[in-house]
Parts: structure tokens; C-alpha cells; sequence
């Protein structure tokens, strides 16, 4: 069954990525701008004749412009479940993690992180629009209850052609739930897995959106950094953001405090570019975006490092890496 709402969210998107207007859409097509609107608004649907120059206008098949697809299924392989998610992990959470995913509930953390990006951000905007104006497929990797920076892509473009990610099956089901919602674009999918062992194909992935996910990987970083590199298409690109205590901050540590960060969690000190060249990107930007600090913080690494009586600065930057 055809969904008039999601065809004209797609003719909207697919119209605004050329660039032209209500208007101008129905002059190149002979209609009314009103029929344009009725499209876009799921209140009718074109004719056959008019559904084919659509077809060859945004160069998209008739199939594709009329029904939901199967994304997951094309890249993977595996089939989405029933509540419309593609699991590669076990869809019960992690005993661990079961009262960090009870807080993202019980306190809506999911909403309000969206409602807090709904914000006028000029750097987080910006972002976000370049990552929706490379288009094609975007994958958000390990997306968090931040979302990383997937919020900021669909405030750009609501019907980008997102892939939300992480390896906790309950955020990934909390921002369906919320985005079902507060969007309804069928250009959004569902996937739950470790991003260092993506079940995606060899070059099907035209941008990798890691708003931290990266950085906070529970498993190996740099084989998640080799994983992006190997299902991005041939010039596809990676963004991806984190933080690190950089050399200044190191030197003016107490030696003791040093051991002990750089025996419990030596990962603070990694800024990951040796590892995102080994991977094999070949054209790296870096833009430093800020800095936060420890004594503002409610993490574990601001916890360890109270208890140690340091305030560590953390250099905070997103980096451009194209295949």
C-alpha cells in the first residue's frame, strides 16, 4: 500500500535538493503549483505521465518515489524486525547498562536533547547542513541519547536519508519511538549493533556521522576507524568528533595523577589521527570546536579525576576525513 504522506515528504526532499521552489516544480511539470502542494501534503498523488518525469527529473525510480524501501535489507542483508529496528545484537540490554538506559527513560533524556538542538547553534547548525548537503545514505554511528549529530542533519533536512545507530538496543529504540513521532520520514532507519563490526556491504555508505560514538567506543577504536573506512563508498567521508587532554594540559598534571589516568583510562590522551591515517583516509581536517572540564562534568572520567583533585581540560575538535 502506498503512503501519500511519505511520497510527498519524498517529492519535497527531492525537490529541495535541486534547488527550486513549489513553483518552479510545476512550471517544468504543466500543473498547477496547488497540485504540487496536494503532492507534498499526502493529499493526492500524480498521474502515471506525470509520476515518470518526476522519475527522470530526480533521476529516482517510480518504485522508489511511490514505496517505502528496504534499506537495511539492501546494505546488510538482514531483514528489519517487527518493531521496524535490524538487530545485530541482542535485542534484551546489557545487565550493565540496564540503569544508564532506565535513566534515558524515566528522565526523557531523548526529547529533551532534541528539543535543546532545536536551538539556533551556528556551529552545530552548520555542521549538520554540510552533512545533509553531501547526501545520499548517512549513517550516525553510535548515536547515544545525544543523537549525536543526527539532530542537526534533520533540522537541516528532515527527509535525509538517515541510519541511527548504537549498540544499546533500547537508545536505538527510544529515538524511533520519539522520531515516529515528532518526524515520520520514511527516509530513517533503525539499525542496533557494535560499530566495530558493522554488518554493512564494502562501499554502500556515503557519509559516517560520529557525534562521540567513536570516542567512547566500549571495544577497539581504531578497528572502528578501519570498519568506517572499509563500507564508505570511494570518496565518501567520515565526521567524526571527540575530545582529548591534549600535551599543555598533560604537562601540568601531578605526576601521580598522570599514572593513574594513564592506567585506568588512558584513552583521554588518544586524539585517534595516527589510527584515522592507518585506516586508510587520506585527506584529514581537523577544526577544534571548544573545550569543556572535568569540574563541569558528570561522567566517569570527571568523577576519577575529582577524587585525583584535578580539573582536566578536554580539547574538544571534529575532524574530515574523505576516503
Amino acid at each position: 500500500m502506498i503512503n501519500k504522506i511519505h511520497f510527498g515528504k519524498r517529492i519535497a526532499s527531492a525537490r529541495k535538493r535541486l534547488g527550486i521552489t513549489q513553483t518552479e516544480l510545476s512550471e517544468r511539470l504543466f500543473v498547477t503549483p496547488q497540485a504540487v502542494s496536494k503532492w507534498e501534503c499526502g493529499i493526492a498523488l500524480p498521474d502515471i505521465e506525470i509520476l515518470l518525469e518526476l522519475s527522470h527529473m530526480f533521476k529516482i525510480t517510480i518504485n522508489k518515489l511511490l514505496e517505502d524501501d528496504d534499506l537495511p535489507m539492501e546494505l546488510t542483508g538482514k531483514a528489519v524486525s517487527g518493531d521496524g529496528i535490524t538487530y545485530f545484537v541482542p535485542e534484551e540490554e546489557r545487565d550493565y547498562n540496564l540503569p544508564w538506559v532506565n535513566d534515558i527513560k524515566n528522565q526523557k533524556w531523548i526529547s529533551k536533547n532534541w528539543k535543546e538542538a532545536q536551538k539556533e547553534n551556528e556551529f552545530m547548525d552548520n555542521v549538520g547542513k554540510m552533512i545533509a548537503d553531501e547526501g545520499g545514505v548517512i549513517l550516525e554511528t553510535g548515536a547515544g541519547p545525544g543523537g549525536g549529530f543526527m539532530p542537526y542533519i534533520l533540522k537541516s533536512d528532515p527527509n535525509a536519508t538517515v541510519i541511527i545507530n548504537d549498540i544499546s538496543p533500547t537508545v536505538v529504540r527510544e529515538w524511533k519511538a520519539f522520531l515516529d513521532k515528532a518526524l515520520d520520514s520514511p527516509s530513517i532507519y533503525y539499525s542496533a549493533f557494535d560499530f566495530c563490526n558493522m554488518p554493512f556491504k564494502d562501499n554502500s555508505i556515503d557519509v559516517i556521522s560520529d557525534g562521540g560514538g567513536i570516542g567512547n567506543a566500549e571495544g577497539d577504536k581504531t578497528k572502528a576507524l578501519r570498519e568506517a573506512y572499509r563500507v564508505l563508498k570511494p570518496g565518501g567521508l567520515l565526521v567524526t568528533a571527540t575530545g582529548y587532554v591534549n600535551k599543555e594540559t598533560l604537562a601540568d598534571i601531578p605526576s601521580s595523577a598522570r599514572e593513574i589516568l594513564a592506567k585506568k583510562r588512558p584513552d583521554v590522551f588518544e586524539d585517534l589521527y595516527e589510527d584515522t591515517v592507518l585506516a586508510g583516509f587520506k585527506k584529514i581536517d581537523s577544526v577544534i570546536s571548544g573545550c569543556w572540564y572535568t569540574e563541569d562534568d558528570d561522567s566517569t572520567i570527571a568523577d576519577l579525576a575529582r577524587s585525583l583533585g584535578i580539573n582536566l581540560k578536554f580539547t574538544s575538535y571534529i575532524r574530515y576525513c574523505r576516503k
